[in-house]
């Protein structure tokens, strides 16, 4: 699944694509098929991997915490870049 959080209430992650592989040469090819865009694909087939994401734990909470780690990742790269770049000019 490609998927990215949103804010808001109600449904926190929206689903980009779903890629499926038949071998690990298959995942780790460039060229492999990335699947339709999430939007054009059936509308009961959606509902169906938005059941599967919810029984595995990708709720609200998840996306909140995957926010946060991703502001904190930002910020300590952001602090990293502002020492190199000190260094740098030093």
């Amino acid at each position: 699944f490609y998927c990215s959080t949103q804010t808001g209430e109600d449904h926190r992650y929206v689903i980009g694509n779903v890629k499926s592989f038949a071998t690990t040469e298959e995942k780790e090819s460039v060229s492999s098929y990335n699947g339709p865009e999430f939007e054009d694909v059936d509308e009961k087939l959606q509902e169906s991997f938005d059941e599967l994401l919810a029984e595995v734990g990708v709720n609200a909470e998840l996306c909140d915490f995957i926010d946060a780690m991703a502001l904190d990742k930002e910020q300590r790269e952001y602090i990293r870049w502002l020492k190199n770049v000190k260094s740098f000019m030093e």
